[in-house]
């Protein structure tokens, strides 16, 4: 008898894990657009994957932490790019409250549109 309700259980089991879909993991991939001016205060699309709806982001434009980020759907984030002072590629850095962190190598690049960054004046 009793071999009769381990297989019972052993074949629940097996049933039971078949039905489970493999869930491919969260990634980060691209931004879009991937460049924007010196002052900031640019939309961008934190494009990727599996993005979970049950926790918070902070996204980094190198070491620059982005003051406003929110999660568009489940394949993209939406972060406000911080103010630099100088132009080129950074990397952005995507850190999870659940402790995950994502790099995009080199994933944006700030560019020097020209004019004054706010604040600045004119040499006299």
């Amino acid at each position: 008898m009793h071999g009769g309700i381990l297989g019972v259980i052993i074949g629940a089991v097996l049933v039971l894990a078949a039905c489970e879909k493999p869930r491919a993991e969260m990634a980060f991939h691209e931004l879009d657009p991937d460049f924007g001016g010196l002052q900031g205060g640019k939309t961008v699309r934190v494009v990727g994957q599996r993005v979970r709806l049950d926790i918070g982001y902070a996204v980094y434009f190198g070491q620059l932490r982005s003051a406003q980020v929110s999660i568009q759907s489940e394949q993209a984030l939406l972060a406000v790019t911080p103010r630099r002072t100088t132009p080129g590629l950074v990397d952005v850095t995507i850190r999870a409250d659940n402790g995950s962190v994502f790099v995009i190598r080199q994933g944006f690049k700030y560019i020097n549109q020209g004019g004054h960054l706010l604040g600045e004046s004119e040499a006299p």
